[in-house]
């Protein structure tokens, strides 16, 4: 190669080293910042995670909190007494069996013998304060010419609880129905919900079977 042909040459190599060393440099900040973008993206996924397990875990603790401080209403036991032959009775023994009192406690309660409300067995209480396990009863009278055939399973005797109140400031609801089962001398469960719908139902259809009250 001559001279003239070298220095020709040597400007060309020049620029395509500088080149070069540009075309490295833009890819080297590319990588950076395509690895920052990522790590933004990265940090705000872990602050978003980071903040829902918190509220997550919030919600667990709330939820046991309210579960654990609250009233909750229940039948300790029911039984016929029957020590007054012209006068059986089923007793109830029911209680709070929370740990905080509740409040504002309305109980209706009435018999049924097969699927026929008893006349008088109806009755709403309004307790008002119910203390935790405190016990209250009950006492609902039939008809002493049934008890033979209730006791006997010719006839069922059915009880029907629905009860209302306030507990953590919370509106809550109870029903259960309890029947007489002859081969165990005792009350059975039979069936029940915490639908408000349906105890304010046996609430209702108890308040109408009540006599009016004198103005």
């Amino acid at each position: 190669m001559d001279e003239d042909q070298k220095a020709s040459t040597e400007p060309e190599t020049g620029v395509a080293i500088e080149l070069a060393k540009e075309r490295s440099l833009v890819r080297r900040l590319s990588r950076a910042l395509g690895f920052a973008d990522f790590m933004a993206v990265f940090m705000v996924a872990a602050t978003g995670f980071s903040a829902f397990a918190t509220w997550r875990t919030a919600s667990i603790a709330q939820a046991i909190y309210l579960a654990s401080e609250r009233a909750y209403l229940g039948v300790e036991a029911v039984w016929i007494d029957a020590t007054r032959s012209n006068d059986p009775r089923v007793e109830v023994d029911f209680r709070n069996f929370g740990n905080v009192a509740a409040q504002d406690v309305k109980i209706a309660r009435r018999l049924k013998i097969d699927g026929v409300t008893i006349k008088g067995s109806e009755n709403i209480l309004n307790a008002g304060i119910l203390s935790p396990t405190t016990p209250h009863r009950l006492h609902l009278h039939f008809p002493a010419e049934s008890y033979s055939a209730i006791t006997s399973g010719k006839a069922t005797l059915e009880l029907e609880l629905a009860a209302s109140f306030v507990s953590a400031q919370r509106p809550i609801c109870y029903l259960e129905r309890f029947i007489y089962v002859m081969h165990e001398s005792d009350f059975l469960i039979d069936g029940g919900t915490t639908d408000c719908t349906a105890e304010a139902q046996v609430e209702q259809e108890v308040a109408a079977a009540l006599p009016p009250t004198a103005s």
